[in-house]
């Protein structure tokens, strides 16, 4: 059974909840085309199952959290369409991903190589 959330395109603003974390069974998220504020919370490595996460088209900012290479289980990450400033992180199953391939993420090509990925799919 996968356990999806998706809130996508329902004008929804303000901060991403912090509470969020304490959905660890969560293997789905979609957050995009809303208008959320403020970064990414560092809590999201609580979430183990996550498999999926969709954060594009909002007003994040700030640097990508280093925590999110602690997901073991990520296989799509959209961050495109974001404020973000700061590296890439290129550990774990993000090591393989190229901010280079992604040119609306907003942010600097990942200093460890701009690898081709083969971990971690990428929407567009």
């Amino acid at each position: 059974m996968t356990i999806n959330m998706d809130i996508c395109a329902n004008k929804l603003s303000g901060e991403l909840p912090t509470s969020l974390s304490k959905l660890q069974m969560l293997e789905y998220l979609n957050l995009s085309r809303n208008t959320f504020d403020g970064y990414i919370s560092k809590q999201l490595d609580h979430i183990l199952n996550l498999d999926t996460i969709d954060v594009s088209h909002n007003k994040l900012s700030g640097e990508i959290p280093k925590s999110l290479e602690k997901l073991q289980h990520i296989q799509v990450t959209d961050l495109s369409f974001n404020q973000f400033e700061g590296e890439v992180p290129c550990g774990g199953k993000l090591a393989n991903l190229s901010a280079g391939e992604a040119p609306k993420l907003h942010v600097p090509v990942c200093l460890d190589g701009a690898k081709k990925h083969n971990n971690v799919n990428m929407l567009r």
